[in-house]
């Protein structure tokens, strides 16, 4: 620091010094020469270089010294540039060597650049299958037919390689396609299922060296691929069920609207609305509410009530009049249900048209009504009959039984009788000799006494078959007052012994019984008198043991048994079984037992089992018949309300 600032001021004077000089010789020489005025005006020029000498002097000393630090400066950087460009050199003839070891040991192993390439075809495979992807119109068929040709394109023989997609059942594959030894596979799966192959096989011979023709990176590719069009299947399918399902909804019979719940507005609606309906998709849209179009909610209050029952039950099926643009009406069949999307509620309504149904249930219910009186009729027919049916067989009993009397009076020995006594008349007057001397008045006694016991016995045959025949006849007397007296009770309800009614119906059907030899049994439980339609519970009851009869008229065996019990049950019902072990009844006939018109008699009209199901039905009771099969037996049971008289009260 002392040597520079000694430089400084050294400088400083020496040209301040010359400054002098150099001004008062120039004034000399200009201006004027006296002596007095040069050295004045070298004196104020001395004052003024004073001022700038010390500035100027420094400035001229820091820009010497930056200088020299810049010449330092540069002297060190060419010394670390020269050491630099050493170390370049040195690195550079290292890199040499380093890219001549591995050019050395690329050209050793080709198979690791073979690699690298088949990489970048892996991923030129995948770009581009990237971008048949992203064209959304494109279908799944074309990207499945385009997909093998970049799986074969990305292989490293690719005129060797042959590649083919099964997807659904549906096969896309390479123009060469041909199976060979040297293959490899994988599975598409989408939804967690396997959906699809991709089979990839080498066509060409075996590659010198030993090497394998299909390299590990290949299959990587080939997962990686399968993996993606899992995906794309997934969303393809996806996008296509949706457009299906929104086709479907189009396409409906039913009206679909999507409602929003707080006001009843429309959120969407399908075409059938619209069409149903007569307005527009932009009417439902921005104009229409549920309350301009449903007969049953006339204003909010209604719809909220409407909407709580919903949340209540989840779901509900109404049905309702719905109201067109143009003030006509229509019945519909309603579902409505709530759904969460999003914490955000929504109603899906279904509504569908019910005019022609509620038609067709008017003119139902009109005929159900008509054949409810057929069937009535039909019952009480049904009843008739059999009345008429046992009538017949015990008149038929009593023209055997006439005609048996009618037989012995005709064959009767009561002539011979006639011939004894005129014997007796011609020997009138030789009686005694007649009797003891000739042959004929000896036997005389014997033959009237045979004949006595003959005629005896004659009239007590014809005793006992007019005895029958008088039994006969009260027994049709019988059946005809039951059926005047239970056609009088139709459809009165009056306290009735249920037992005394089996009683009644065992002896419309009595003949019936007897001439096929069925056994009856009763188990009934000793029940107080019930309120019951009489005549309809005969009619069920006769209906029953009639069928019992014949199927066990057409059994072959020996014991034939029909069995009637009577129960209480808990529920407040009473239980009747009519239980036969007849011919059965098969498996195939039990659905349709009870239809009006099935029967399997061959002189049947299938009314009987229809008309005592509507009975049994009109008595608010139910009836089932159970068979283990042909030969089985059979068994009807019904059970009906118990009400007495007291409970009534």
């Amino acid at each position: 620091m002392e040597i520079k600032k000694t430089i400084k001021m050294t400088t400083s004077t020496i040209v301040f010094v010359t400054a002098i000089v150099l001004v008062f010789w120039v004034t000399q020489k200009t201006l004027t020469n006296n002596i007095t005025h040069s050295a004045i005006i070298s004196i104020m020029v001395a004052i003024v270089l004073t001022y700038f000498q010390n500035k100027f002097i420094s400035d001229v000393l820091d820009q010497t010294e930056y200088i020299k630090n810049a010449k330092l400066e540069a002297k060190g950087l060419r010394a670390r540039h020269k050491r630099l460009e050493e170390k370049v050199q040195k690195l550079t003839a290292e890199l040499e060597t380093a890219n001549l070891k591995l050019k050395t040991e690329i050209a050793d192993r080709p198979l690791d650049q073979r690699q690298l390439q088949q990489h970048l075809k892996n991923l030129n495979c995948l770009y581009a299958l990237s971008k048949i992807v992203n064209r959304q119109e494109i279908p799944l068929e074309q990207i499945f037919q385009e997909t093998v040709y970049l799986i074969r394109e990305a292989y490293r023989y690719p005129e060797s390689t042959c590649v083919r997609l099964t997807f659904d059942g549906v096969r896309y594959k390479t123009d060469n396609f041909e199976k060979s030894e040297s293959s490899r596979h994988t599975q598409i799966r989408a939804h967690e299922e396997d959906v699809g192959l991709i089979e990839v096989y080498h066509l060409g011979s075996k590659i010198e060296n030993g090497e394998e023709p299909l390299l590990k990176e290949e299959d990587d590719l080939l997962n990686a691929v399968a993996e993606w069009l899992g995906s794309i299947a997934e969303r393809k399918k996806a996008e296509e069920k949706i457009r299906l399902f929104r086709n479907l909804i189009e396409r409906s019979n039913d009206c679909i609207f999507a409602v929003e719940p707080k006001w009843g507005r429309f959120i969407d609606v399908n075409n059938r609305a619209c069409d149903s309906l007569g307005y527009t998709r932009k009417e439902f849209l921005n104009t229409v509410t549920m309350k301009n179009i449903e007969e049953s909610i006339p204003d909010d209050p209604a719809w909220r009530l409407q909407i709580q029952e919903i949340r209540d039950k989840g779901d509900i099926v109404k049905e309702a009049l719905y109201r067109r643009k143009d003030g006509t009406k229509f019945f519909v069949e309603t579902s409505l249900k709530l759904i969460n999307q999003d914490k955000q509620e929504y109603i899906i309504a279904i509504a569908r048209d019910i005019t022609e149904r509620k038609r067709a249930e008017a003119k139902l219910k009109a005929a159900q009504e008509k054949l409810l009186e057929t069937a009535r009729k039909v019952g009480m027919a049904e009843v008739a009959t059999g009345v008429l049916h046992n009538v017949g067989n015990v008149l038929n009993s009593v023209s055997v039984t006439a005609e048996s009397i009618q037989k012995r009076i005709r064959n009767s020995k009561v002539p011979y009788l006639g011939d004894a006594v005129n014997l007796l008349e011609e020997h009138s007057n030789e009686l005694g000799s007649f009797m003891t001397n000739e042959e004929r008045g000896k036997k005389l006694p014997m033959f009237l006494s045979n004949l006595f016991k003959e005629l005896v016995d004659e009239q007590d045959r014809c005793l006992e078959a007019l005895e029958a025949l008088t039994k006969h006849v009260q027994h049709v007397a019988d059946i005809i007052q039951l059926q005047q007296s239970y056609s009088n009770t139709k459809g009165l309800i009056e306290p009735t012994s249920l037992a005394e009614l089996i009683n009644d119906a065992i002896q419309i059907n009595a003949e019936a019984l007897s001439r096929n030899n069925v056994e009856v049994r009763r188990e009934i439980t000793d029940l107080p008198a019930m309120l019951l339609d009489r005549h309809k519970v005969l009619q069920i009851l006769t209906n029953l043991f009639s069928n019992g009869i014949y199927a066990l008229s057409k059994s072959n065996k020996d014991e034939k048994i029909l069995t009637i019990s009577v129960n209480k049950l808990k529920d407040n019902y009473i239980q009747i079984e009519v239980c036969d072990n007849g011919i059965g009844i098969p498996e195939e006939n039990m659905t349709r037992i009870f239809e009006h018109g099935f029967t399997t008699k061959k002189k049947g009209h299938g009314f009987g089992l229809h008309s005592t199901a509507l009975s049994v039905n009109e008595l608010n009771g139910s009836i089932r018949a159970h068979s283990d099969g042909v030969d089985q037996g059979a068994t009807f049971t019904i059970k009906l309300p118990f009400k007495t008289q007291e409970a009534k009260k």
